[in-house]
């Protein structure tokens, strides 16, 4: 039988993909080697890193769903398998880092979370980049030059977009993955 991921990461069953981000992120930060110096630290920090990879993706999470309380080993699907061991290696690897350079990693970057305040702005700043200097373009476009049309062009539509996409990704995340 599996271990129960939820459980060692402090999860109900139906987390979001952000609930998921955040309870890495603290248990990761506990059972460190470079910080925790507890025996079985290692081990914990390893466990956590094999459940935050498989409970973070859609297909893995899906695998684990239908066969973590059951008697069948999910170890046989070919795809759980592989993100079984790349979770340990790379557990492994991160774990022989310092805390500092374990959370300079693109890994660890990636679990990054914006708050709800801070998506909801970047939605609002987003839809005024994209918007508003479009409509200043299209109603005035007598009264303004090129260069300024090639600003709006090339710096606010894009900040602006990215901000939206930042803003979409983030609402998106704190979805509950199963309904």
């Amino acid at each position: 039988m599996l271990p129960n991921y939820f459980e060692i990461l402090g999860l109900s069953e139906d987390a979001s993909e952000m609930e998921i981000k955040r309870a890495y992120r603290n248990k990761s930060r506990e059972y460190h080697p470079s910080s925790n110096k507890s025996p079985g630290a290692l081990d914990q920090f390893i466990l956590v890193n094999e459940a935050y990879e498989i409970l973070i993706h859609k297909n893995t999470h899906e695998i684990y769903l239908e066969d973590y309380k059951t008697d069948h080993d999910p170890l046989k699907y070919e795809v759980y398998y592989y993100w079984i061991n790349a979770a340990r290696t790379r557990a492994a690897k991160h774990a022989s880092m310092t805390w500092g350079n374990f959370t300079q990693t693109k890994f660890y970057q990636r679990t990054h979370l914006y708050t709800n305040s801070t998506l909801m702005a970047f939605l609002v700043i987003g839809i005024v980049l994209l918007i508003i200097p479009f409509l200043l373009v299209v109603l005035g476009q007598q009264h303004f030059n090129v260069g300024w049309i090639l600003a709006v062009v090339f710096i606010s539509w894009p900040i602006g977009l990215y901000l939206f996409v930042q803003a979409a990704v983030g609402f998106q995340s704190m979805k509950k993955y199963m309904h």
